[in-house]
């Protein structure tokens, strides 16, 4: 990253450097903290609680409640390297959700799959196949490999833990013969560089296209609903949380719960069927 930053910020980039945060986090809190200065159009060495709350009143007027909250995760953090801990912000209360929005359903899913197999987008169809079969993230296939077919087994090395990523037998055969076919030796869903995997924006593009044919709602097909989808079969046949949790690699089991909850369809059908 350039320093085209704020005078004011290139001091916090060198101390972010030695915090153990992602580099993407450390680019966020960056730029986040340039547009609050941006905002003050003025010397922050003299930043007073005013401004801080005429910059929270900004942020709630242009954004949603969780980016605003996001803005001001960065802000606060920005006030901790000061050692100014008047300033902090607190952030808004947003009431927690019941319902889980956009679930995707088996027939959907299976509807998804024939599509991509009847207009032979092969890649595509293996690739919601990994997603759904094991809960990893977009970000995560770069570690499916063809290697990782010999076992069905690899090793994801996240911020503060490393876990281990399983990959159903018969999925594993299929797609050594995919790859067997395909002359695939490195990263399995690559792009033009075979050791690098896809872009996102091209997964995103083609399943947006992908659910248009299929007839599913666009809004349900996204990389990070497989993994919702995912969660939900496993609680659905196991019913253990917290052997999900540390498939998934979550470090709380509270982040967990979201998938113990039914979609508003579920509890329409539910209340529905009880008659009353």
């Amino acid at each position: 990253m350039k320093d085209t930053l704020a005078p004011e910020t290139i001091v916090y980039k060198e101390w972010l450097q030695v915090q153990e945060k992602s580099r993407v986090t450390k680019q966020k809190y960056i730029r986040d903290v340039d547009q609050f200065i941006g905002f003050l159009q003025r010397d922050p060495s003299a930043i007073t609680k005013l401004d801080v709350f005429a910059y929270k009143d900004y942020l709630i007027s242009k954004y949603k409640p969780s980016s605003v909250n996001s803005y001001l995760i960065s802000l606060n953090n920005y006030f901790t390297f000061l050692k100014r801990d008047d300033l902090r912000a607190k952030t808004l209360k947003i009431q927690r959700k019941t319902s889980l929005n956009n679930v995707l359903t088996e027939s959907e899913y299976t509807s998804l799959l024939d599509t991509a197999l009847a207009r032979k987008k092969l890649r595509l169809y293996y690739l919601i196949r990994v997603l759904a079969s094991s809960g990893i993230r977009i970000g995560e296939l770069q570690y499916i490999t063809a290697e990782v077919l010999k076992t069905g087994k690899t090793e994801v090395i996240g911020k503060e833990k490393i876990r281990e990523i399983i990959i159903p037998k018969n999925l594993c055969l299929a797609l050594r013969e995919y790859c067997r076919e395909r002359n695939i030796q490195k990263v399995i869903f690559h792009g033009r560089d075979p050791g690098i995997m896809l872009d996102k924006a091209w997964i995103w593009r083609d399943m947006k296209q992908l659910a248009k044919h299929a007839g599913v709602p666009e809004e349900k097909v996204h990389a990070h609903n497989f993994r919702h989808y995912f969660a939900r079969s496993y609680l659905a046949h196991y019913h253990d949380i917290v052997e999900l949790a540390d498939i998934l690699g979550h470090n709380s089991i509270e982040t967990t719960r979201i998938y113990t909850r039914t979609s508003r369809q579920e509890k329409q059908e539910r209340i529905d069927a009880m008659n009353l």
